[in-house]
Parts: C-alpha cells; structure tokens; sequence
C-alpha cells in the first residue's frame, strides 16, 4: 500500500495510466518543475531512514557502473549529510534512466 501511495503521489496510479498503451515517456510528461519537486520529496523521505546505514558514495559506482557521471558522484560526495547523499542519487539523472 506504501508503494500505491508513492505511485499516486508521482501522478502514476497503480493500474490508472492515462493511456491504454500505459504511461507516457515522452520528456514533458516527467521533466516538469512539479514532477522533479515530487521525486526530489519522495527520494528524501526514502533515504531519511537510510542515511546512518548506506554510503551513498559507495554504492553509486556499483549500481551505476557505466553511467555515473563524474559531475553527479562529486555532487553526492558533497552532499551536506548521508540522506541527503542517498536523495541525490535517486534523483540522479544517471538514475532516473535505469
């Protein structure tokens, strides 16, 4: 039920999609300002329980080997806390294209 509600709050109800294909994945129906501030909310509440426990900086290399930027691991090494590492990551556009 958790998941459902994160779907919902990203505007993609679970067995709702707009389309009978499904969801759409053309750039303007996920790029917008409201649709990242929903993911950026969503990923924090995700790595707020995380944060003491999972290195953001480690796992980056090893979930992404190939597509981690050296722009976005110089950002989560930055990063002001371990959560908010891990936030970074998730919203990561290296990430998001998984």
């Amino acid at each position: 039920m958790q998941i459902a509600a994160l779907q919902t709050q990203l505007g993609q109800r679970v067995w709702k999609p707009g389309a009978p294909a499904g969801w759409e994945d053309a750039a303007a129906s996920w790029s917008g300002s409201d649709a990242l501030l929903r993911r950026v909310e969503i990923a924090q509440r995700l790595a707020a329980p995380l944060g003491a426990r999972v290195d953001a900086r480690v796992i980056a290399p090893r979930i992404m080997p190939a597509s981690l930027s050296a722009a976005t691991a110089e950002q989560i090494a930055r990063s002001e806390s371990p959560a908010g590492a891990i936030a970074l990551m998730l919203v990561s556009p290296e990430f998001l294209r998984r």
